[in-house]
């Protein structure tokens, strides 16, 4: 340690311990973009002058954010604590039933007061039951998938795609040909 920065070390020193005394609002002045900037230019020089000095200025600086944070820490605390106690009691069962009248809100549709009957009449008779359509059981199966006429599965849509021009090709013999 150099002799001049035995003064900037005894200064720095007691700052450092002595700065969770430091008021509220000059810790909250570290925010400031000017305050930054002075903390920088404070630190360049104390770098000028000595390694320790240097040292010792950045540990100021940090401790006095670390002191900044912990008050912010205390007064966030604060306000929710009193939020807490701030808060509206719930509402008893006398005023539970009684409408609210700090929102507006619209009139409910009111319902017809017709009642309708769902038992069956003379005109709905539940035991006749007659068919939708007289085709809805009348189901073929398509003769080009099984087989016709006592012929093997495969003959009978071999010869529909044949007569419909998606067979073979003339002048070339197809493997596993019978025909």
């Amino acid at each position: 340690m150099y002799r001049t920065e035995l003064t900037y070390f005894i200064i720095l020193t007691v700052i450092i311990l002595f700065s969770e005394f430091l008021p509220t609002t000059l810790l909250l002045l570290l925010d400031n973009f000017v305050a930054r900037i002075f903390i920088v230019l404070l630190l360049l020089y104390l770098i000028s002058i000595g390694p320790t000095a240097g040292i010792l200025g950045l540990m100021l600086i940090a401790i006095m954010y670390l002191e900044r944070n912990k008050r912010k820490v205390v007064v966030a605390a604060k306000k929710i604590d009193e939020m807490d106690w701030n808060r509206p009691q719930q509402a008893t069962v006398e005023e539970a039933s009684q409408p609210q009248k700090t929102v507006p809100v619209n009139e409910f549709d009111k319902p017809e007061e017709e009642e309708s009957n769902f038992f069956p009449t003379e005109t709905c008779d539940s035991e006749n039951f007659e068919p939708v359509a007289p085709s809805i059981n009348e189901k073929v199966v398509l003769s080009s998938i099984y087989p016709l006429n006592g012929h093997e599965a495969g003959n009978s849509s071999d010869q529909l795609y044949e007569k419909l021009g998606f067979g073979h090709i003339k002048g070339v013999e197809t493997i596993g040909d019978t025909i």
